[in-house]
């Protein structure tokens, strides 16, 4: 993998948000702030094993591509979000968002070599980073080296780990929890989106063992994604909610309502895995959802 799980773009996200988390706040009050504090550091550890789920069992950013490279699926540049969307996220929500939505963009192009395509990426996560006030995680150095390294994967993980750790040491003494939960939401809802198009899009018109050795794959990875959407909602929930935050977690919450109408994926696919994989209608309420609520994040 680009990102293996020792240095995984999301367990720097888990200690980013940890971090955003235990410097969020503390007890108010004399005669209680020793109760207080200790109801705080519950509070922590609590919403610290919440993303501790949501990290350890979402996707890393590289899997998708690389499932579809190891099946053969072509790269399609088409199910990426548009670059030149940019500039005009100018809010911190919208702005949080999208850095998720563009770094799995970036692990997306990495992964298929696709240099340029990567490095524009990679300057669009510096915009977003500028705006939202953690600019030297993705400096001018950084992309040049990135640029250096572009077909050596392991070198591109330590890339991203720096920059990772550079925002940590920017946000760690500021409230920044509702941004970064922003910005793991966005993430997911990429690596969902992609997985869930490239099987809606998939011809038609293959052998059907053929197509089954492509879609199943990709199938139990999106169903296996209900899960960590539960956890991500947790997070959602436990975190101080302005509008963008609540409204991402009711849509969470209607996302969570078509994971369930899958039902047992697994004993399906066990029973009767031909019919399963043909049976196009099985994800089409997942699909269908994650595109409406991608679609309303990346809008502009």
């Amino acid at each position: 993998m680009i990102f293996n799980r020792n240095q995984s773009f999301n367990a720097l996200i888990l200690g980013t948000l940890i971090l955003l988390w235990s410097c969020g706040g503390s007890g108010s009050g004399e005669t209680s702030k020793a109760s207080e504090n200790d109801e705080f550091k519950s509070a922590q550890i609590e919403v610290a094993e919440q993303i501790d789920r949501v990290v350890h069992e979402l996707p890393p950013p590289s899997e998708v591509p690389l499932l579809l490279q190891s099946v053969g699926a072509d790269f399609n540049s088409q199910v990426t979000n548009d670059i030149s969307k940019v500039g005009s996220y100018q809010t911190n929500e919208k702005a949080a968002l999208n850095l998720g939505i563009f770094a799995t963009d970036v692990g997306y192009y990495a992964s298929y070599e696709q240099v340029q395509d990567a490095l524009k990426y990679m300057e669009g996560c510096q915009n977003l980073a500028d705006y939202l006030g953690i600019a030297s995680s993705f400096d001018v150095n950084l992309l040049r080296r990135f640029e250096q390294n572009i077909g050596n994967r392991d070198s591109l993980a330590v890339l991203v780990n720096e920059a990772m750790e550079q925002a940590e040491v920017q946000l760690e003494n500021t409230d920044r929890t509702t941004i970064a939960a922003l910005a793991l939401a966005g993430s997911y809802i990429e690596g969902l989106y992609i997985s869930t198009q490239v099987i809606k899009n998939y011809p038609n018109d293959l052998p059907p063992d053929v197509r089954n050795l492509v879609l199943e794959p990709l199938m139990r990875l999106v169903a296996g994604q209900q899960r960590p959407l539960l956890d991500l909602i947790g997070v959602l929930n436990s975190i101080d909610h302005d509008d963008v935050v609540a409204e991402m977690a009711r849509e969470m919450g209607a996302l969570r309502f078509h994971f369930d109408e899958i039902g047992d994926f697994e004993a399906k696919i066990s029973k009767d895995a031909a019919h399963v994989i043909l049976n196009e209608g099985l994800l089409k309420g997942v699909t269908d959802e994650v595109e409406r609520i991608r679609t309303e994040i990346t809008s502009v």
